[in-house]
Formats: C-alpha cells, sequence, structure tokens
C-alpha cells in the first residue's frame, strides 16, 4: 500500500506532465515523425534520430512492429553506407532490430544489393560496433533461404570464417557462428561452405571451449551440423582426422563446462550414426571415456550419456567396439538400476546388441530376462519408451537364442508377455505388435512352440483376429501359422471356433489380410474344419468371390486346400475331381445340385418325402452299441467320435452298413493281388480302406488298362447285372432310387445299394473303387444325371511285349483315356477321339456345379 506523500508527489507529477514534442523522444504517437526525419541531410539529426529509433525498437517488440509498419526499413537502409560513423553504427543496429520480426528480412532480401552492402562492411570495415551489427543483420538475413544464397553469391564465407576466428569481440565470433549455421540449414548452400578454402575444424573446435556460453552452444550446434553431413565424404574424414572427438571428450571431462555437457552428448550421438564414425569413436579410446563418464556424472547427464552408447548398437562397427568394451553387460546392468530414466536406451541397447551373436549368448548367460519380463509386468513404467523397448529386446533374445525362448515361456514370464493382448484396452497398439512378434520369434523352437499350444493361447490369438488393426491381424494369422504344424493346434483352432473368425475377416478387402488368411486356412484345414467351411458359407463364398481369386496369389491354393480335404464339395463346385483328388471315407455326392451345396447334417435334417438322392461312399462298418466289443483299430474309435450325434457336427451320418461295396472292393483287391491276410473283412487292417495317396507312390505299371478295364466292366456288372438285363434308362434309375430312400427313410444312399444306376452313379462306384486300388482316375460331371470317368495309364509301345510289365513315374501321368461305362463298358476310348466324346458329350457342355445352372448348349455339334 503506497503512503500518502507519495501518493501526493504522484498526483502533482501528473499535472505538470510535459506535452511539448521532443524529436528525440519517440513515442508509438510520434513514431511517424521520427521516420519523417531519416530523410533530412543533416548528419546530427541523422544520428540522434537513429539513436532514438534504436532505443524505442529496444523497449517492447511492439515498437519495432510499429516502425515497421511504418517502413522504417525503407529509410534506414540509405544510412549503413553513410560515410558518419555513427550513423553507420546505428543504421545497422536499428536495421538488425527491425530483421528480428518474421516479415523483417523478406523486405530486406527484395534487393539483393541490400546484403552485399551489409556484407562487404563485414569485409572491409574494423570498426567494432559495424563489425558487431553487421554481423548481427547477416545472422537475421540467413534465417532465410533467400538470404542464404545471396550471402554465399556475394562471396564472403572466406572473411566469415576469418572474423569468426580472429575477431577479438565475442559478439561478432558469435554471430558468425549463427550465419553459419544458418547457411548449413539450407541444403544447397551448406556444399559451399564445406568447399571453401578457408574452412577448418581447428578454428571451429577453438570455440567449443570459449569461455563464453553462448559461444560454445553455437559452436557446439554448427559442429553437429556439420557432422551430420553423412554424404559429405571431405567433411566426414576432415572430422575423423581432427581432435573433434577428443576435443569433446576433453569438454565433457571438465566440470567447468559442465553447462554444455548436454550438448557435447547430442553431437556425440550424432556423429556415431555412421560404420566408419562409430569405428572411429572406438579407435580413438572414447568410448572408455564414455564408459568413465556414465560412472562418475550427475544423475541428469547419465541418460544423455546412454544415449550415445545405444546409438552405437545400430550400426555393425558400433556393436563390434561395444562388445569389445563390455558395453553390452552395462546396458544389462542398466536394466537392473534404480535409475528409470536409463531403462529405454538400455533396453534398446540390449535389442540391438542381440544382433551380434556373441553378444547375445554372453547377455543371455545373465538374468537380462527376468528383467525385462519383470519391466513389462510393471504397471507403473511407462509404455513409451520404457516398456516397448523392453519388447523389443525380449522379441531380438528369443528371436536368436534358445535359452531366452525357453525362459519367456515359463509360466510367470509368458503370464507378463500374454497379458499385453489381454489388456488390449489398456496397452498401445506398437506393444501389441511388438508381443505377437514374440509369438513369431518363438515359433522358431519346439519347446517353446510347444509351450504355445493351449486353449487360452489359441482363443487369444483369435482373439486378435476380430481387432481392427490390419496388421496385427496378419501377424497373429503369421503365428497360427506357424502352431498348425502340430497336429494339437488344428484341434484347438476347431474347437475355438477358428474357422469361423476366418471366414469373417476374408469379406475384409485387403490384399495383404487375404493373403494371410489364405495362408492359414491351408495351414490348418481338416476334415473337420473343411466341414466347418462348408458349413459357415466359406467355400461358396471362396468360389463365388472371382476379383479375390484373381487379386489374392493364395486364394487359389486355400481354396484347393479346403477342397482337398472335402472333395465332396470340390466335385459339387468344379464340377470335377482330378487323379489326385481322393475320394474319402464319407464322400458324398447330390443327384441334383441347387446353388449352395449342404452340408451332410443339413441333408440329415430332411424331412420325408425325400426327392433328392444322396450318394455316400462308406466302407467301415457301423459300430453296434449294443456290443461290449469294440474290435476297430484307434482311427475307426476316433471316426464314432465324430459320427456321435451328441457332438456339435457329425462327420459321418448314422447310415445302414453297405456291405455290398465293402465286398467289392475286397473282391477286387483279390483279383488285384491285394496282400489281404484273410477274407474277413475285420481282421483286415482299417488303412486298406482308406485311399493310398499317390503322392507316396514311386512308380506305377503297365497293368494298369487291364485293372482299369476290368474295373469299367464290374461296375457295370454291379449297376446292370451279369447280361446288363436290368434297365438302367433314367426313369427307371429314378424309381431304383426312390426305393431305395423309401426302404432306407433317408435321402442318404450307400454306393452299394445302388443296383440300378445311370452314367452317373457308374462313374462316382468308379472313381470311389479306383481311388482305393491305386488307379489314376479323374471324374467329370456335365449334368445332373451325366458324368464319366478318366484314367492316368502308361502309354505301351505296341511293338513291345503285352506280357512285359513295365514301370513308369507316377508323377508325369496325365488322363489319356476316357472309361465306357454305358456303351460299351470296358472299353478304354483316347481321350479327344470322336467315340469319347459319345461318352463326355459336346467339348462345350459347361461343368455341373453348386454355384450357377448351366448354360443351354446351343453348337450345332
Amino acid at each position: 500500500m503506497a503512503k500518502p506523500m507519495q501518493k501526493e508527489r504522484e498526483n502533482r507529477s501528473a499535472e505538470k506532465k510535459d506535452t511539448t514534442f521532443h524529436p528525440y523522444t519517440i513515442s508509438p504517437e510520434s513514431a511517424h515523425t521520427s521516420i519523417l526525419l531519416l530523410e533530412s541531410p543533416e548528419p546530427e539529426i541523422l544520428c540522434q534520430t537513429l539513436r532514438a529509433i534504436t532505443k524505442f525498437a529496444a523497449q517492447e517488440m511492439q515498437n519495432r512492429q510499429i516502425l515497421f509498419s511504418l517502413d522504417a526499413i525503407k529509410f534506414i537502409l540509405p544510412h549503413v553506407e553513410h560515410v558518419e560513423l555513427n550513423i553507420r553504427r546505428f543504421a545497422l543496429k536499428a536495421l538488425a532490430q527491425l530483421c528480428q520480426l518474421p516479415r523483417g528480412p523478406e523486405q530486406v532480401l527484395a534487393n539483393p544489393q541490400n546484403l552485399r552492402k551489409v556484407a562487404y562492411m563485414l569485409v572491409k570495415n574494423e570498426d567494432v560496433f559495424v563489425l558487431e551489427f553487421a554481423s548481427l543483420v547477416l545472422s537475421e538475413l540467413t534465417r532465410e533461404p533467400l538470404g542464404c544464397e545471396q550471402l554465399v553469391t556475394a562471396n564472403i564465407l572466406g572473411s566469415l570464417f576469418s572474423r569468426m576466428k580472429n575477431s577479438l569481440d565475442p559478439d561478432v565470433q558469435k554471430n558468425c557462428l549463427q550465419t553459419l549455421s544458418n547457411i548449413l540449414e539450407d541444403p544447397i548452400c551448406a556444399a559451399e561452405v564445406t568447399k571453401n578454402s578457408q574452412f577448418s575444424w581447428p578454428s571451429l573446435l577453438a570455440l567449443m571451449q570459449s569461455k563464453f556460453l553462448a559461444i560454445q552452444h553455437a559452436a557446439l550446434k554448427t559442429v553437429d551440423q556439420l557432422i551430420c553431413r553423412y554424404q559429405d565424404q571431405v567433411v566426414q574424414k576432415t572430422f575423423r582426422a581432427s581432435t573433434g572427438v577428443l576435443d569433446l571428450c576433453d569438454i565433457l571431462e571438465s566440470y567447468e563446462f559442465r553447462d554444455v555437457h548436454t550438448n557435447v552428448l547430442g553431437v556425440l550421438r550424432n556423429y556415431v550414426e555412421t560404420e566408419e564414425n562409430a569405428s572411429h569413436l572406438y579407435q580413438s579410446g572414447c568410448i572408455l571415456r564414455l564408459l568413465a563418464y556414465l560412472e562418475m556424472a550427475l544423475p541428469a547427464m547419465k541418460p544423455h550419456c546412454l544415449a550415445v552408447l545405444t546409438k552405437m548398437s545400430y550400426t555393425a562397427n558400433g556393436r563390434d567396439a561395444l562388445f569389445e568394451t563390455d558395453t553390452d553387460l552395462v546396458f544389462c546392468h542398466q536394466l537392473l538400476s534404480s535409475n528409470v530414466e536409463l531403462l529405454a536406451d538400455a533396453a534398446m541397447g540390449v535389442a540391438n546388441m542381440t544382433k551380434l551373436l556373441s553378444s547375445a549368448v554372453r547377455m543371455s548367460d545373465t538374468n537380462i530376462i527376468e528383467a525385462l519380463c519383470a519391466i513389462l509386468a510393471d504397471d507403473a513404467a511407462v509404455w513409451f519408451y520404457i516398456r516397448i523397448n523392453s519388447l523389443r529386446a525380449l522379441a531380438e533374445l528369443c528371436r536368436i537364442i534358445p535359452k531366452a525362448a525357453f525362459t519367456v515361456v515359463e509360466p510367470k514370464a509368458f503370464a507378463s508377455l500374454k497379458n499385453i493382448n489381454k489388456k488390449f484396452k489398456d496397452t498401445p497398439i506398437e506393444a501389441q505388435r511388438l508381443a505377437v512378434q514374440c509369438y513369431i520369434n518363438l515359433l522358431n523352437y519346439h519347446v517353446s512352440r510347444r509351450a504355445m499350444l493351449t486353449g487360452d493361447f489359441m482363443h487369444e490369438l483369435l482373439g486378435i483376429l476380430q481387432r481392427t488393426d490390419t496388421s496385427l491381424k496378419i501377424m497373429a494369422c503369421t503365428v497360427l501359422t506357424g502352431l498348425m504344424c502340430e497336429e494339437v493346434a488344428r484341434d484347438l483352432f476347431t474347437s475355438k471356433r477358428g474357422e469361423e473368425v476366418v471366414s469373417k475377416n476374408l469379406q475384409i478387402e485387403h490384399i495383404g489380410l487375404r493373403t494371410a488368411l489364405c495362408t492359414v486356412i491351408s495351414a490348418s484345414v481338416s476334415e473337420d474344419g473343411a466341414d466347418v467351411y462348408l458349413d459357415l458359407g466359406t467355400i461358396h463364398y471362396m468360389v463365388e468371390e472371382k476379383e479375390a481369386r484373381y487379386m489374392v496369389g493364395a486364394w487359389e491354393p486355400a481354396l484347393e486346400a479346403i477342397f482337398r480335404h472335402h472333395p465332396s464339395a470340390k466335385l459339387a463346385y468344379t464340377g470335377r475331381l482330378d487323379i489326385n483328388d481322393f475320394t474319402q471315407e464319407g464322400f458324398y455326392c447330390l443327384k441334383r445340385l441347387d446353388d449352395r451345396f449342404p452340408t451332410i447334417s443339413e441333408i440329415m435334417c430332411q424331412k420325408p418325402p425325400f426327392n433328392n438322392p444322396v450318394f455316400m461312399c462308406m466302407f467301415h462298418h457301423q459300430y453296434d452299441s449294443s456290443s461290449g466289443v469294440d474290435i476297430r483299430s484307434a482311427h475307426a474309435r476316433e471316426s464314432k467320435l465324430a459320427m456321435s450325434p451328441s457332438g456339435a457336427r457329425m462327420r459321418y451320418p448314422p447310415a445302414p452298413d453297405d456291405v455290398n461295396l465293402r465286398s467289392y472292393l475286397l473282391k477286387l483287391r483279390l483279383w488285384f493281388g491285394d496282400p489281404a491276410k484273410s477274407l474277413h473283412y475285420f481282421e483286415i487292417d482299417d488303412a486298406h480302406y482308406e485311399v493310398r495317396y499317390r503322392d507316396k507312390c514311386v512308380e506305377v505299371s503297365t497293368s494298369l488298362k487291364q485293372k482299369a478295364q476290368l474295373l469299367a466292366e464290374y461296375v457295370v456288372e454291379q449297376m446292370s447285372g451279369l447280361t446288363q438285363e436290368r434297365d438302367c434308362s433314367m426313369p427307371s434309375v429314378d424309381l431304383h432310387l426312390v426305393d431305395l430312400m423309401l426302404d432306407l427313410n433317408s435321402p442318404i444312399i450307400g454306393l452299394g445299394y445302388v443296383k440300378c444306376g445311370g452314367a452317373l452313379e457308374r462313374a462316382l462306384l468308379y472313381k470311389v473303387l479306383s481311388d482305393r486300388l491305386g488307379l489314376p482316375c479323374g471324374l467329370y460331371r456335365t449334368s445332373s444325371a451325366h458324368a464319366w470317368c478318366e484314367v492316368a495309364i502308361p502309354e505301351v509301345d505296341p511293338e513291345d511285349d503285352p506280357q512285359k510289365e513295365e514301370n513308369f513315374p507316377a508323377g508325369l501321368l496325365r488322363n489319356n483315356y476316357v472309361v465306357d461305362l454305358t456303351i460299351r463298358p470296358g472299353r478304354l476310348l483316347p481321350c479327344g477321339s470322336r467315340v469319347a466324346r459319345l461318352v463326355c458329350g459336346p467339348e462345350c457342355s459347361p461343368p455341373y456345379t453348386a454355384r450357377n445352372m448351366p448354360d443351354v448348349c446351343r453348337c450345332e455339334h
């Protein structure tokens, strides 16, 4: 609170306020008058006015703006070359003040001669004040790229270096350093600096140890800019040849220069960016000096020092140097320290040092994995960049060191890793991706891969696929694909509804994601999984999505993988089964197809009357649950579980035992030399009813032709009688099938029950038996009732002995004969021949598929 006497004095002074005009005392209201006085020819008036302007401009930044708006620069510029020394001094000072405004340099640089005037003063004038203010003006003008260009054009870089080196005025040195720094900011003009003959490192390095802090900062900044020109080999080589690195370390070891230690460490951090510089730092002995500084430095300086060592770990030469000086163990030690500010760089250093195998082995012998997992489990630790870098280190160690991978999958450590994606709402997406990258790296080892084969882990991976981040989904697909080499993983995938998750993601139009998903499908699909894909409509979607089939390279292989486990669907959606497509137990075929191919469970749920027969291939004997004896193999017992009505899905329907189909196969095996021990099928191993895959067969015999003919005659004999006395016309076949459906009370008819069959029924039976006899056979269908078979048989030279049996590579076989099952059964007709077309129908006949109804053929042939 002011005293009464003081208030009285203030009131009297206010009453006596001077209202007269003083030309050399500038106020915002009279500034325009002072500007007009700059046009006076009187030196005294000019000097006093410029002095008043500098005082006015120094008071507030707003005053400078007032002067700038009055176009003061235009009136000041003519006086920077005035013959009177004081006028030049004040003009340059006022110009420097106005150039500190954002738009000040723009007005000066409008005329290149303005900068030249000031620049030449730096060359010719020796007055201390003129040099100070001229250098200050240049430092402000070169903040603009145009100013840098004009200064380089003025060709005074040599004088700039000379003033920076030899001037006794620290302000001139500082301004020259700032000007040089501004030029180095411009990529084009910077090259002119390093090319100049006057440029030398010693003068610049000497300024780093100046007693003036501002000069030290400016010198360190300029050195930093120069060494960051990594492509300029002249700068890099000359700096390595100088004492620059040693000088920087000397400054670090001097307590007197402690204020610039942060800047020095920043310069060193940028210097070790390249391989050559990292080697030079090691060869000069500076790494050991940095380690010593790390031990004795103030806590605030330790993170900056460790950052230099961490930056070295990004290069191969740097990693070698750090390994030789045991710095990798220093990184491990810092992870165990209580200094939180060191954790991020220490973890990053560990992550980079694992790229050097010898260092990774040495670090894994410590308790580094436990330390990293403890950091991950610490919710108080920040994600960026402490826990993120710890994750990076963990991922790299798991990738290269088996011992580290085994330690990570231990319950406590693995729980901290899995929590990242379990609590994904609280973790950044970068952490989620790194955690999944750890999973990918853990796939390299059998022990760690087996540890991930749990229901919870599979549920976590499928949960990741339901998030929004596409990159994360693709990485999760990589983990799933790697796990699918284990049969247990495929079972877990199906039990956790993996097929449903994959099907939903397939509808996302992203090529990378679709490719990853198709890879998962190819690796994980099983017989049960193929049923699920059919039930979900995934097969129908993949077949109909023509654009995706064209753009996604893995789309067709994935579809083929499903079809390989579900030949029934392949026949329905493609109208063909090739010689490498094998009909499995439970193969079924609908007499008539709709737009969508149903699952066997849907067919079983149909209620009478049944209109569409379904032919099924069932060789295994149905087990009677009333009997207490199960003489079947383990594989058959697993099939029984799949057939259980209590399950979520029935692989095989509870159809009547197809004794006829089984007897067909047993009889044919005896004819063709099957090595069965007994005629009783219970004693024959279950594998005899399974498909003998020809991908395991090295060669085939010329006797296949006789087997193909004999099999054709046998099939027709079962479908139409010994002398073909049965009427196998289409109406008769349809009536026979209706009778069978009524007798069985089911639309599902075993192939062995069909005794009156047309082209479709005969071709199906021929294909089913061929697959189990090792006869390469393809099945083709062009209408609801028309189908035929083609076989691949080695060609025999007619001049050779027909009784002589020869073997040929199985992989070279191609379809070359059409099997006649309807006109003259038993004939093998060369593919493409006229008689073969009578069996196959016109070449333009489209395949009969579930996708759409075939077009009506209108050709004349």
